[in-house]
């Protein structure tokens, strides 16, 4: 069995011999892992509490960099693109998605779901349904409140926040008129039907 190391490891079904390692050297036994584990126990590593001097930082930096630099050039010869072009690439890639972002904003300071979230929501839900993890929540119908008005204060509020809403929230607007049109069309279909 192959670790996403590159390093075998032995399993009950297999021999315990040494195997090839993606780097050219080769994998301990079983065996041999036990002896190193029983040779080290209660020993202080070397390096404990050992601070790295300022010279290992900055050739651990360099390391590093050299690498990322590396896997950088790698990656754009598989795209086919230069260095100045994947860039750019980012930088528009960017400015879409904050573009997207702050036209998902709500007039409260939130931001409304993408499609795709809704989606992975409704999804997650019908599973946790599914699998009787959440359940839908009964209502009593002695606590519904039929018969019941607003007062006037409250209707003028709730009417002032829609207008708002109907001004600022562009997808709020275009859900309502579809809905009105649908309506408008259902009452269109009843009076044909009726005549």
């Amino acid at each position: 069995t192959t670790a996403p190391n590159g390093i075998s490891i032995s399993t009950d079904n297999e021999e315990d011999v040494p195997r090839p390692t993606a780097n050219g050297g080769y994998t301990h036994t079983n065996a041999s892992r036990a002896k190193i584990s029983a040779a080290n126990k209660g020993k202080t590593p070397w390096n404990k509490g050992r601070a790295r001097s300022e010279e290992e930082r900055a050739r651990i930096a360099a390391g590093v960099r050299a690498r990322n630099r590396e896997n950088l050039l790698k990656k754009l010869k598989e795209m086919g693109m230069t260095e100045e072009e994947y860039e750019a690439k980012k930088k528009e890639d960017r400015r879409k998605r904050e573009a997207e972002r702050r036209a998902r904003k709500t007039a409260n300071g939130g931001f409304r779901p993408t499609e795709e979230t809704k989606a992975k929501i409704s999804n997650a839900l019908k599973e946790k349904y599914k699998n009787g993890e959440i359940k839908r929540r009964k209502v009593d119908p002695s606590k519904v409140r039929r018969g019941y008005t607003h007062s006037e204060e409250t209707r003028r509020k709730i009417s002032e926040s829609l207008k708002k809403k109907w001004k600022t929230d562009e997808e709020y607007r275009e859900t309502m008129m579809k809905s009105y049109a649908a309506a408008s069309t259902k009452q269109e279909t009843r009076r044909k039907i009726s005549e």
